[in-house]
């Protein structure tokens, strides 16, 4: 039995200290996921709460025979998903978008570079439907393999291929719209 089968044992018998364990050891994946889906730091960090506190609360009924990581993402992703249709009723909120921290390259002229080209991309995604946001995100910012994506939105591989093709062929295309105006 390896060390997260323990801990997650422990925390399913009630041990809060195992349990802010698995916080410590997950919280910079959710909180990173949630905010590339919801652009918004307050939101991301509130669905990311939220998550844990479901964690807890549901973690009796947690299979050991299924990944722990992808259990919790689907959680993460499903609460995301929740406030994206929210944001999208009448009378929801579409906050701007957060300013993003970049580490800082060798130049100032660098920083403000990266800084605008991730504020466009950033906007970018916010025109993604939220399947294909998700793919990509989990793909091409989290480096998340295919089988794991799939299981995660529990769609097939082929349609996590097809939902990163589309959501990539729209971000170039809407890049090169971008650069053309």
């Amino acid at each position: 039995m390896n060390e997260l089968t323990q801990t997650i044992q422990q925390a399913q018998n009630g041990s809060l200290p195992a349990f802010k364990i698995l916080v410590e050891q997950h919280q910079d994946f959710l909180y990173r996921v949630a905010w590339r889906l919801l652009l918004n730091k307050q939101d991301a960090e509130d669905a990311v709460q939220e998550c844990f506190i479901r964690v807890w609360q549901n973690l009796r009924r947690f299979d050991a025979n299924k990944k722990f990581t992808t259990w919790m993402y689907k959680i993460i992703v499903n609460l995301c998903y929740d406030r994206l249709r929210a944001q999208q009723r009448p009378g929801g909120r579409n906050d701007d978008i957060d300013e993003t921290v970049i580490e800082a390259p060798e130049s100032l002229e660098k920083i403000i570079q990266n800084k605008e080209i991730t504020a466009v991309i950033l906007q970018l995604l916010t025109t993604l439907p939220p399947k294909q946001r998700t793919v990509l995100t989990l793909r091409d910012f989290e480096d998340r393999d295919m089988e794991e994506i799939a299981a995660l939105l529990q769609i097939s591989n082929q349609a996590v291929k097809s939902n990163l093709f589309v959501a990539r062929k729209q971000l170039r295309e809407k890049l090169l719209e971008y650069n053309a105006l």
